[in-house]
Protein backbone atom coordinates (compact mmCIF):
# COMPACT_ATOMS: atom_id res chain seq x y z
CA UNK A 1 0.00 0.00 0.00
CA UNK A 2 0.94 3.76 -0.78
CA UNK A 3 0.45 6.50 1.74
CA UNK A 4 0.53 9.89 1.39
CA UNK A 5 0.78 12.81 3.62
CA UNK A 6 0.84 16.28 3.29
CA UNK A 7 3.66 18.17 4.44
CA UNK A 8 4.36 21.42 5.97
CA UNK A 9 7.62 22.19 7.96
CA UNK A 10 7.63 18.86 9.35
CA UNK A 11 3.92 18.27 10.39
CA UNK A 12 0.97 17.72 8.63
CA UNK A 13 0.42 20.58 6.27
CA UNK A 14 -2.97 22.65 7.27
CA UNK A 15 -4.24 22.59 3.67
CA UNK A 16 -3.59 20.15 1.61
CA UNK A 17 -4.11 22.27 -1.80
CA UNK A 18 -1.00 24.25 -0.73
CA UNK A 19 1.39 22.13 0.86
CA UNK A 20 4.72 22.69 -0.95
CA UNK A 21 5.70 18.91 0.17
CA UNK A 22 4.25 15.52 0.01
CA UNK A 23 5.92 12.23 1.77
CA UNK A 24 5.67 8.83 0.35
CA UNK A 25 5.38 5.72 2.51
CA UNK A 26 5.68 2.17 0.85
CA UNK A 27 3.26 -0.09 3.61
CA UNK A 28 3.73 -4.09 3.98
CA UNK A 29 2.36 -5.84 7.30
CA UNK A 30 1.83 -2.45 8.52
CA UNK A 31 5.34 -1.55 8.39
CA UNK A 32 7.40 1.37 6.22
CA UNK A 33 9.46 -0.31 3.60
CA UNK A 34 9.96 3.12 1.55
CA UNK A 35 9.82 6.56 2.19
CA UNK A 36 10.03 9.32 -0.57
CA UNK A 37 9.56 13.48 -0.38
CA UNK A 38 8.31 14.95 -3.27
CA UNK A 39 8.25 18.93 -3.69
CA UNK A 40 4.62 19.72 -5.40
CA UNK A 41 5.10 23.49 -5.21
CA UNK A 42 3.76 24.94 -8.05
CA UNK A 43 0.76 22.13 -8.73
CA UNK A 44 -2.40 22.96 -8.92
CA UNK A 45 -5.58 20.73 -7.25
CA UNK A 46 -5.57 18.83 -10.43
CA UNK A 47 -1.78 18.06 -10.85
CA UNK A 48 -1.94 16.92 -7.66
CA UNK A 49 -4.63 14.68 -8.28
CA UNK A 50 -2.96 12.75 -11.01
CA UNK A 51 0.61 12.56 -9.47
CA UNK A 52 -1.02 11.26 -6.73
CA UNK A 53 -2.80 8.86 -8.96
CA UNK A 54 0.37 8.24 -11.12
CA UNK A 55 2.97 7.49 -8.09
CA UNK A 56 -0.28 4.73 -6.82
CA UNK A 57 -0.80 6.43 -4.05
CA UNK A 58 -4.06 4.89 -2.39
CA UNK A 59 -4.31 6.66 0.83
CA UNK A 60 -3.64 10.71 1.46
CA UNK A 61 -3.56 11.87 5.22
CA UNK A 62 -3.80 15.50 5.21
CA UNK A 63 -5.23 18.41 7.08
CA UNK A 64 -7.96 20.60 5.06
CA UNK A 65 -9.13 19.81 1.84
CA UNK A 66 -11.99 21.29 -0.19
CA UNK A 67 -14.46 19.58 -0.71
CA UNK A 68 -14.89 19.26 -4.65
CA UNK A 69 -10.97 18.05 -4.53
CA UNK A 70 -11.71 15.58 -2.24
CA UNK A 71 -14.31 13.93 -4.18
CA UNK A 72 -12.10 14.26 -7.08
CA UNK A 73 -9.86 12.07 -5.05
CA UNK A 74 -12.34 9.97 -4.00
CA UNK A 75 -13.80 9.73 -7.31
CA UNK A 76 -9.88 8.51 -8.49
CA UNK A 77 -9.58 5.56 -6.06
CA UNK A 78 -7.56 7.54 -3.09
CA UNK A 79 -9.01 7.40 -0.12
CA UNK A 80 -8.83 10.86 1.99
CA UNK A 81 -8.58 11.27 5.51
CA UNK A 82 -8.74 15.18 5.98
CA UNK A 83 -8.60 17.36 8.87
CA UNK A 84 -5.85 15.43 10.59
CA UNK A 85 -2.88 17.47 12.77
CA UNK A 86 0.31 16.94 14.42
CA UNK A 87 3.47 15.60 13.90
CA UNK A 88 4.12 13.38 10.45
CA UNK A 89 5.84 10.50 12.54
CA UNK A 90 3.40 10.39 15.49
CA UNK A 91 0.11 10.65 12.90
CA UNK A 92 1.44 7.66 10.89
CA UNK A 93 2.95 4.90 13.71
CA UNK A 94 -0.77 5.54 15.26
CA UNK A 95 -2.23 4.89 11.99
CA UNK A 96 -0.24 1.87 11.03
CA UNK A 97 -0.87 0.52 14.43
CA UNK A 98 -4.67 0.73 13.83
CA UNK A 99 -4.79 3.49 16.82
CA UNK A 100 -6.56 5.88 14.50
CA UNK A 101 -9.44 6.03 12.29
CA UNK A 102 -10.81 8.78 11.22
CA UNK A 103 -13.32 9.02 9.16
CA UNK A 104 -13.10 8.94 5.46
CA UNK A 105 -13.52 12.24 4.13
CA UNK A 106 -17.13 13.26 6.04
CA UNK A 107 -17.28 16.40 7.53
CA UNK A 108 -14.83 19.08 9.14
CA UNK A 109 -13.83 17.39 12.28
CA UNK A 110 -10.24 17.43 12.99
CA UNK A 111 -8.82 14.68 13.87
CA UNK A 112 -5.38 15.35 16.18
CA UNK A 113 -4.48 11.69 16.84
CA UNK A 114 -0.72 12.51 17.52
CA UNK A 115 -2.65 13.48 21.37
CA UNK A 116 -4.63 10.62 21.74
CA UNK A 117 -3.28 7.60 24.09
Amino acid sequence: MRIAISIFNGKISPRFDVAPELRLYDIEERKITNEKEISCEGWNDMERVHRLKELGVEILICGGIPNYLCETLLNNNINVFPWVTGDVKDILKKFLKGKTKPKIAQGRKRHNVAKKK
